[in-house]
């Protein structure tokens, strides 16, 4: 085990924090730490040359500062773990799977490793593409259990901190500072390519993963610190939603606008394929939830849109004029990156990675040969395969039960700041979720989606418990000279400037805990 600069730094934070810190300031670091997704904390050559990343060694300080006996905070960790009940019974189930399952299917199937080659040399590109070996345990099983174990920690480190005063401000101010330096240091990525000033981003790429610095007709792709494009664009499009939902919802607007500008304007020079399918279905649940829902898209908001996608249009005109031999290798590159993407090697293996999950599952007859026993290429088959029916039946209610679709605060903006965070932090939950079912090698949904479920299942349960004080307070008395007031009805006003009609369909207002009758007691 060799303790990286990155994992250094951290010691010395984190200890500085479980001294003298708050539980939102440790969360914070957490929201920090992810924001290095190529960088390795620590480093265990002996595991299969492996790495613990600074998010995962952040997690550590968090738990300690929750735990340790006189922290006060074992009331909230026992509401976080009530609240993360399906998330609770899914790693548990994962982690006994992890060490139970490789030796119980050992040899009954043939999976391609989540690390490492088959063969030390492969005989032609489909021999490599195809390339399985017989299931057996390996250290990739220890340590995608130690994952799954960090993603609750951070499930439940974000519900506490979320429920907590100040919690709400912290993660919000915490995730836009993050968003708009994960877009510059992108932006940087791309135009110190090549020169000296390159080493200061790959001191921070020190992770055991291959990094990869990849460009297609002269366009470098955006990486950032985080070992490849893909995965860089998979967390930019997770904040981006956060940060624009926020906006949209006028939560810190200040902070969350130029967030949300500027992983827009990342994540459309990113030339990754996830980003280019993320943008489309993301519109495409805004302009729904517009024509739905009466409110959820303000009219001012349409309109700084509607601005911005002038904006676009008018520059990509003036690219065409001035420079047309960029704008056509610009448009060359998003087919490549989109149309012609399911055509290339690359795509014929990762749907190759994605059916072994629908071998192993039903090879293993719907139990799961185990997380970290095979690499996949979606959340979903991975889920299946790795953890089988138990797996993927809690997982997705601890999906539903952070989503809340029978929220009113899900669909439309709210006059409360609790609920519209929330709310921003299920959407964003989802989009994650969505990118990392193209996209994910492993069934552990990762500490990014956790921390949002955490915070969404937080912060509309605050305002619950909020709003059962205010009702349950005592009303005043009222004088027995006082005549009892009579209640008036309220005077026609015109049809244009009248109130907005009621709620249609079955929206059910706030508050209301989908799934609180599921918790685990």
């Amino acid at each position: 085990m060799e303790l990286t600069f990155i994992g250094a730094i951290q010691v010395l934070i984190g200890l500085a924090l479980f001294v003298a810190g708050s539980v939102e300031a440790m969360f914070a670091f957490v929201l920090v730490s992810a924001m290095f997704g190529g960088s390795a904390a620590i480093l265990l050559p002996l595991l299969g040359n492996s790495s613990i990343p600074p998010v995962q060694f952040a997690l550590l300080f968090v738990a300690m500062r929750l735990l340790v006996p006189g922290a006060g905070q074992m009331e909230g960790v026992g509401r976080a773990l009530r609240a993360n009940g399906w998330l609770v019974c899914f790693v548990v189930y994962g982690v006994a799977l992890a060490f139970i399952a490789p030796r119980l299917f050992a040899g009954q199937i043939e999976v391609t490793p989540l690390r490492g080659k088959v063969e030390a040399r492969y005989v032609s590109t489909l021999a490599y593409i195809y390339a399985v070996r017989p299931l057996v345990f390996t250290p990739q099983n220890l340590t995608t259990a130690v994952y799954l174990l960090g993603t609750l920690v951070a499930g439940l480190a974000s519900f506490v901190a979320s429920g907590r005063a100040r919690g709400r401000a912290v993660l919000v101010r915490t995730l836009a500072v993050v968003g708009m330096a994960h877009a510059l240091t992108g932006f940087a990525s791309v135009l110190l390519k090549g020169t000296p000033a390159e080493a200061v981003l790959l001191v921070f790429r020190n992770g055991s993963y291959a990094q990869l610095d990849q460009s297609y007709l002269g366009f470098v792709r955006m990486t950032g610190l985080f070992p490849e494009a893909s995965t860089y664009a998979n967390y930019g499009m997770l904040l981006f939603v956060f940060a624009f939902e926020c906006w949209l919802r006028r939560i810190d607007p200040r902070w969350t606008g130029p967030a949300a500008a500027l992983l827009a304007a990342a994540l459309v020079l990113s030339t990754s394929s996830t980003a280019y399918a993320g943008l489309p279905v993301y519109a495409a649940l805004v302009g729904v939830r517009a024509l739905l829902f009466p409110g959820a898209l303000p009219t001012d908001r349409a309109v700084w849109i509607g601005a911005a996608g002038l904006a676009m249009v008018v520059a990509g005109c003036t690219v065409m004029i001035w420079h047309p031999s960029l704008a056509d290798a610009f448009s060359d590159m998003i087919r490549h990156m989109t149309v012609e993407k399911g055509e290339t090697l690359s795509a014929v293996q990762r749907r190759f990675w994605a059916w072994q999950g629908i071998e192993a599952f039903l090879a293993s007859s719907g139990i799961g040969i185990g997380p970290g026993s095979f690499r996949s290429s979606s959340l979903a088959t991975a889920v299946l395969g790795c953890t089988g029916v138990i797996g993927a039946l809690t997982l997705s209610l601890h999906f539903l039960t952070a989503f809340g679709p029978l929220r009113q605060s899900t669909w439309a903006p709210v006059p409360d700041p609790a609920l519209s965070t929330g709310a921003a932090c299920a959407w964003a939950m989802l989009m994650g979720i969505a990118m990392t079912s193209i996209s994910s090698p492993t069934c552990d949904p990762g500490t990014d989606i956790a921390i949002l479920g955490g915070a969404a299942l937080a912060l509309r349960r605050r305002q619950q418990q909020q709003a059962a004080v205010t009702m349950a307070a005592p009303a005043p008395l009222s004088s027995p000279l006082t005549a009892p007031s009579i209640a008036l009805s309220p005077a026609p006003t015109p049809f244009m400037l009248g109130s907005p009609p009621p709620t249609r369909g079955f929206m059910l207002q706030e508050p209301f805990v989908l799934g609180a009758e599921l918790e685990i007691a």
